[in-house]
């Protein structure tokens, strides 16, 4: 936006002191953090606040420094109408999600304009706030890296579709291209805090779910309980939206909340999926949150990770949502699938979990969900939270890929008959993460090898 636009106008009502210095507190770091400085480099976005006390300020870039000003901008490109609480709980780094939605139901919160640049605000609060008690470890050893060209893809394709990702997402954090087990391709958008971004860990909605499902696997692996052991056989009384007769399955395909169990697909991110949490921590004795990172994590060499400040306490592994990872670490993730379970001469899963997680449990309900999995087969009618239709949910991708997918456009794609694993994490708001995964593919597609 240009200067003149930049007009200050005087506040019917003065803002607070206490929410001046914490604006400006923030704002004082996000100016000496490169993190941060490597985000807002491109980004000319203005956002407005506009509080219900009748005062005002904006923020905006000016030559590569957030800047705070008092008053209106003539057109800013996004403007927020809101409390000064709410303001506070946003520069101090407490607005969660939850208190996001909650607020936006309350009608605490009203949103105008394009929302990619408070989704960059959000990202700069991210990375101000998470991960301050998290040690980020080096990654660099953990893939063989190599070039596309020594894999049948090349460099000048990739880089292409790098850019196209980060058009189409001005708030996209990470572009990971795995092929033949091997790294061949990685894009941060950020030279001054590269390494850092490399190790982030990175907030990665229901992807949660896709790697719960995995520790599961293990699980079953282990011999500890089967897919078809009834819910009640370990909690005597479940979650209220669990119906009777319930199995491991209708959990892992989120069909336990219809009569009878596995004939409607409900998506859940609450206590009816946690229970899978709990489950694990009965039957393996020891807190499932340990035992993912004893039988999984650590196996893969997984070790940058953390968990959100909302179940940061659990000790029972979080299903729904929650982790935090690396690109390259959840890379691994994606790979043990292509695997069908084996890492480093180990089977950890089981090849016939593997298959029946990318694989719909009940066709006629959900064609296009596995264990808390996403398919793009053409087998049936699919249903996602909110968007369906019949066939591939991706038609111009391959039928064998399965994807994790999280809110915001957080992916693991995985393609098995091209032997690719691809991540992307980033921040697009857009309720239905499929129509943003169908952009991001057309993004890559032409990167892609034929066979």
């Amino acid at each position: 936006m240009t200067k003149e636009n930049l007009e200050k106008s005087d506040n019917d009502t003065s803002i607070s002191e206490e929410l001046v210095v914490i604006i400006k507190n923030t704002i004082e770091k996000f100016n000496k953090s490169d993190l941060v400085l490597d985000e807002i480099e491109e980004w000319k976005g203005v956002i407005q606040f506009n509080l219900d006390d009748n005062s005002s300020f904006y923020i905006f870039n000016s030559d590569s420094k957030i800047k705070y000003t008092e008053g209106k901008a003539n057109d800013p490109d996004f403007t927020l109408i809101l409390t000064p609480m709410l303001a506070k709980k946003i520069f101090s780094g407490e607005m969660d999600i939850r208190s996001f939605f909650n607020a936006l139901t309350n009608k605490e919160l009203e949103l105008q304009g394009d929302s990619s640049h408070f989704m960059k605000l959000t990202v700069l609060l991210e990375f101000l706030e998470e991960n301050k008690s998290q040690e980020l470890k080096s990654g660099k050893e953990d893939w063989i890296v190599e070039t596309p060209e020594n894999h049948g893809m090349r460099s000048d394709l990739l880089e292409d579709a790098a850019r196209k990702l980060k058009e189409i997402d001005i708030n996209r954090n990470s572009f990971v291209v795995i092929r033949h087990g091997v790294l061949i391709y990685e894009e941060y958008y950020g030279q001054r805090s590269y390494d850092t971004r490399l190790k982030w860990h990175y907030d990665i909605a229901s992807v949660t779910k896709t790697i719960a499902a995995l520790v599961v696997g293990v699980a079953v692996t282990k011999g500890l309980f089967s897919v078809d052991d009834l819910i009640t056989d370990w909690i005597p009384n479940p979650a209220n939206g669990i119906v009777p007769g319930s199995k491991i399955k209708h959990v892992l395909t989120q069909t336990s909340e219809s009569e009878p169990a596995g004939t409607k697909f409900k998506y859940n991110s609450e206590d009816e999926v946690n229970t899978l949490g709990k489950i694990i921590t009965i039957a393996s004795g020891i807190p499932s949150k340990q035992f993912a990172q004893t039988n999984l994590f650590q196996p893969l060499g997984v070790n940058n990770y953390s968990w959100g400040e909302v179940v940061a306490d659990m000790t029972d592994l979080p299903i729904g949502y929650g982790m935090k990872i690396s690109s390259r670490d959840a890379a691994k993730l994606g790979q043990l699938m292509l695997n069908k379970g084996r890492w480093n001469g180990k089977q950890l899963i089981s090849e016939e979990y593997l298959e029946e997680m990318t694989k719909p449990s009940f066709l006629e309900t959900n064609s296009g969900y596995g264990y808390l999995m996403w398919l793009n087969n053409s087998l049936g009618k699919w249903q996602r939270p909110f968007k369906n239709g019949t066939g591939s949910m991706i038609p111009n991708a391959p039928e064998d890929m399965f994807m994790a997918t999280g809110f915001y456009g957080r992916f693991i794609f995985v393609i098995p008959s091209l032997d690719i694993v691809i991540v992307t994490f980033g921040k697009k708001f857009v309720m239905e993460s499929l129509d943003t995964a169908r952009k991001f593919f057309n993004a890559f597609a032409p990167a892609l090898p034929s066979q």
